[in-house]
């Protein structure tokens, strides 16, 4: 009897190991998109990482990043990025600011757009409750609210900022919203995507 509840949960774990491998593999993060924009006649090299906050005090659950290198004719080279910050419906709105602090030195990013959403959504409760013939009903037993607040930045990283991260250790991104400081770490290997997208010509 023990065998065989062993080889169920084994059994169990290596199917639920073989969807997150397939989940991972078909996810769009940390993987740089090349194009050519015939419009701009630019190369376009976008990456594209996500952190989820584990921080309980913290309002903010996601974060997204995307950035997008470009190179015009010419060989000018220019970095924009893309935030996007998921937080709970009762944060504060987040001041118009994001620093990249790199090796422990902050940079103030010159934001161009900043835009605010809330989203709302309602999802019903249910449960199973016995009929007198024994079968069993679901039935709605209330509903849950859920708000929350995305905050979207959109700013140029001068590729002089870009070269101090090559040749960095650690990077962490900063954001404010009322009294919470928020700090996103990047994973190391959203870090090493960084630099390889750096080094791309």
């Amino acid at each position: 009897m023990k065998t065989l509840l062993r080889r169920e949960v084994a059994s169990r774990i290596s199917g639920l190991t073989l969807v997150c491998a397939m989940f991972w593999s078909c996810s769009t993060a940390n993987r740089i998109y090349t194009e050519h924009d015939i419009v701009y006649s630019t190369a376009r090299f976008e990456l594209k990482y996500h952190v989820r906050d584990r921080d309980r005090r913290s309002p903010l659950y996601f974060f997204t990043q995307s950035i997008v290198k470009e190179i015009n004719q010419g060989n000018d080279v220019s970095y924009n990025a893309y935030d996007v910050l998921s937080l709970s419906g009762s944060s504060f709105r987040m001041d118009e600011k994001v620093i990249l602090v790199i090796d422990n030195k902050a940079y103030p990013m010159n934001v161009n757009r900043m835009e605010l959403e809330n989203v709302r959504s309602i999802s019903e409760n249910t449960a199973d409750i016995l009929t007198a013939d024994s079968t069993s009903v679901s039935v709605i037993t209330g509903y849950s609210e859920n708000n929350r607040k995305i905050t979207r930045f959109r700013y140029n990283i001068p590729a002089t900022v870009m070269g101090i991260i090559k040749e960095s250790d650690q990077i962490f991104l900063r954001y404010y919203s009322g009294p919470s400081m928020l700090t996103v770490k990047p994973k190391k290997n959203s870090i090493k995507k960084i630099k390889e997208l750096i080094d791309i010509t």
